[in-house]
């Protein structure tokens, strides 16, 4: 297991299942400061391009595919889900829900800070 992401064992068939287990040694990502400020100086909106002395260049999702090992074919994963009817999902799949859910997304911090230990007498389906 990677020192830089941490996960019980027990997710990990979880994490193969969902496809997401190639993606797990990126996370947290620890860039380089002044690349990341340089690309930003670069990037053009209008025209999702970076403007490099060499011209134009675009990120494509086949590169992302390439670089993170994620699947880029299939169904969509983010979907527009009415705030009753996301709360009800986090209640049902995780057993609580975040409080602030109506006018943001679920935020990786409430996330870490609710999940974080998986308790010893997890059920199969407590740790799903």
């Amino acid at each position: 297991m990677s020192n830089l992401v941490r996960y019980h064992p027990l997710y990990e068939p979880y994490l193969v299942d969902a496809g997401l287990f190639t993606v797990l040694p990126l996370v947290p990502f620890t860039g380089d400061s002044g690349l990341i400020t340089t690309l930003v100086e670069r990037w053009r909106p209008e025209t999702s391009t970076f403007h490099m002395p060499f011209g134009e260049m675009m990120i494509t999702l086949e590169d992302i595919a390439t670089l993170t090992g994620l699947a880029i074919d299939g169904d969509a994963v983010v979907v527009d889900i009415p705030d009753q009817d996301l709360r009800d999902m986090c209640l049902w799949r995780l057993g609580r829900a975040p409080t602030n859910l109506g006018s943001s997304p679920i935020r990786i911090a409430w996330l870490r800070e609710t999940f974080d230990q998986l308790p010893h007498s997890a059920s199969p389906e407590t740790t799903e």
